[in-house]
């Protein structure tokens, strides 16, 4: 499937043949639509706009979406769902053949501290790729920690090592909980994304997206 332009990730999820009949009621979801229309460069109206710069703290939007994107928490606060509705889209509407080798395959990466925390998110991908008709027929393998689509992306679970991010072109990263990851030891959190910038950066359109609850004052002390 060729990136559809037209299509927004706010059309999306507005669309009920996409991911709107999984948002009955966006009333409740609209910071979330801030942050997508932020991370995806999508123009905001007044309103939007007035909720953006009192969370950010900032005079503008970037114009053409963020690179990196941060969002601190509170738990419940479905920032693993929004992010999982993100991924699927960068996963499933963009095209990223250009940007790889002949049968190379580029990577949704998930990292968490640990495997069962990161299938919380690769739970709800894999939920919203069955849920929606177009894109479970864009499956065509499904393993315990993979999910292999047809156009040469594959969805991955993986703990927060920086020696299993080397290698793979990733062209969306989700980084959860990373309040919680280790700072220090054999494989600390600064060595991680330190790995994991250079996996992306040939792929312009590459998306990494940090959540967590929060910490304290190290939440983010070395991405």
């Amino acid at each position: 499937m060729k990136q559809r332009r037209s299509v927004t990730i706010v059309d999306a999820i507005k669309d009920k043949w996409l991911f709107g009949s999984l948002f009955p009621d966006l009333t409740s979801w609209s910071s979330w639509v801030v942050f997508l229309k932020a991370v995806f460069g999508i123009e905001m109206d007044a309103k939007e706009l007035e909720l953006y710069r009192a969370c950010t703290k900032r005079s503008e939007p970037p114009k053409f979406g963020a690179k990196e994107s941060y969002a601190i928490v509170g738990p419940r606060g479905a920032k693993s769902r929004i992010v999982s509705f993100a991924a699927v889209y960068i996963a499933t509407f963009f095209d990223f053949k250009k940007y790889l080798a002949p049968g190379e395959t580029g990577m949704v990466l998930i990292l968490a501290r640990d495997r069962d925390q990161a299938k919380v998110v690769f739970n709800y991908i894999g939920g919203i790729i069955k849920h929606v008709p177009a894109l479970n027929q864009m499956a065509v393998n499904w393993r315990s920690e993979e999910i292999e689509l047809s156009n040469n992306i594959t969805i991955v679970v993986k703990t927060s090592d920086y020696r299993a991010v080397r290698g793979p072109t990733v062209v969306c990263s989700i980084a959860d909980e990373v309040a919680f990851w280790d700072s220090q030891g054999v494989s600390p959190d600064k060595e991680i994304f330190q790995a994991l910038r250079p996996a992306m950066a040939t792929v312009p359109e590459s998306k990494l997206l940090v959540i967590s609850s929060p910490s304290d004052e190290r939440c983010i002390r070395n991405i």
